[in-house]
């Protein structure tokens, strides 16, 4: 499978995207020529090789724009409808302007169908979302990963004024996005970057398990002192493995104040939230030689704050730690299995020499060992059996 891995160290925009796919190899000049086959107006596509802080980069210009402009969320999606991309690239492209148009609408405080679009519906908005899917069909990527995203300080001028970074737009599209902060003064993510790679990577985290095949630079119209600001981009083939690759969120606290039949309480309510994947808590010594207790929450990413709050409450702890971690899963099913007692589901996955390996799940057994009178033991061996033969 080939994939690629953006690495934001300065941020991301349309532009330094394109810029970062034509390091890689797609050639500028069939996107542009694909891209006229359907756009209201020509436009022009150059690309040219620069040096920023010792590194060489490609910079991507989109020409020939300033005479349109689109009011619209409608009028846009007219004119992706109409062009040749491949179904799955106009799903992609109008999933892309349909989350920009939801998040102006939420800023101020409008229908989605009354946005106007201003910098946002400009035509070269388009060529970034439209042309970097066409781009990406020419390095034939199945999967795009990106590292956290950097949120600078400021202030930028937009189309209602003087707007604080980074942009309203952006950190809406960035919620649940792993992102953090930095001293600079510039837009380095930009709207249009955030919703292209938000809606299109499969993970957001360090670079994933790849061989690696070429890496490339996309660079971004502004100079900044420190860091060179440019995209890094890595292609390569994902490692063979049988095994899932994803990432948890890890939510950790140390209490020594509270009487250990409260625990009973948070496990119920854990299960009850959604995003939970395990909880558990261990004896720990703390400070003063104090017994305590260590407790652990793997949750879905996108719920972590919701457990924080949840520990806060249900606990006598003033303070938790939490971090991003990945983790290799074996990929499983459930499967339902009749017995001379009824059915049970029980859970099977494929060892990685191809072996079929199953476990009874202890909720159906227990019922079916109640309802029939017998022991518990019995039902699994049945079921055991059943999957070693």
């Amino acid at each position: 499978m080939n994939i690629l891995y953006f690495d934001c160290f300065s941020g991301v925009s349309g532009d330094m995207l394109l810029g970062a796919l034509v390091a890689l190899g797609a050639d500028l000049s069939l996107v542009e020529k694909e891209l006229n086959l359907f756009l209201p107006q020509q436009i022009t596509l150059t690309a040219k090789p620069v040096v920023v802080q010792g590194i060489t980069s490609w910079d991507v210009v989109v020409g020939n724009t300033s005479s349109v402009t689109f009011t619209g969320l409608r009028e846009v999606t007219d004119i992706l409808q109409r062009s040749p991309l491949s179904d799955h690239e106009k799903e992609l492209s109008l999933e892309v302007f349909t989350r920009l148009a939801a998040c102006e609408a939420k800023i101020h405080g409008v229908s989605i169908d009354q946005v106007h679009f201003h910098e946002l519906g400009a035509i070269d908005t388009i060529v970034d979302i439209a042309g970097f899917l066409l781009a990406l069909r020419q390095l034939n990527i199945q999967e795009i990963y990106c590292s956290p995203l950097p949120m600078p300080r400021g202030l930028v001028k937009m189309a209602h004024g003087r707007y604080p970074l980074p942009a309203p737009a952006t950190l809406e599209l960035l919620k649940g996005i792993p992102c953090y902060g930095v001293e600079a003064d510039i837009e380095l993510v930009t709207p249009t970057g955030a919703a292209i790679l938000s809606t299109l990577c499969r993970r957001f985290g360090p670079l994933p398990s790849m061989t690696i095949g070429n890496a490339g630079y996309g660079a971004g119209k502004n100079r900044r002192p420190d860091v060179p600001n440019l995209l890094r981009v890595v292609s390569g083939t994902a490692a063979r493995s049988h095994l899932k690759e994803e990432t948890v969120g890890v939510i950790e606290t140390n209490i020594d104040d509270m009487s250990p039949e409260y625990f009973s309480r948070l496990f119920e309510r854990f299960f009850e939230l959604d995003g939970a994947l395990d909880l558990s808590v261990q004896n720990i010594l703390m400070k003063k030689n104090r017994p305590g207790f260590q407790v652990k929450c793997l949750v879905h990413p996108d719920h972590i704050r919701s457990f924080i709050d949840l520990l806060l409450e249900e606990t006598s702890t003033l303070g938790v730690r939490y971090r991003l971690e990945n983790r290799l899963v074996q990929p499983w099913r459930l499967e339902e299995v009749t017995t001379p007692w009824g059915k049970a589901m029980v859970k099977v996955w494929q060892s990685g020499d191809g072996t079929l390996r199953a476990a009874p799940e202890y909720e159906s057994c227990r019922a079916l060992a109640a309802q029939a009178g017998i022991p518990m033991r019995q039902v699994i061996a049945q079921i055991n059996g059943l999957y070693s033969r």
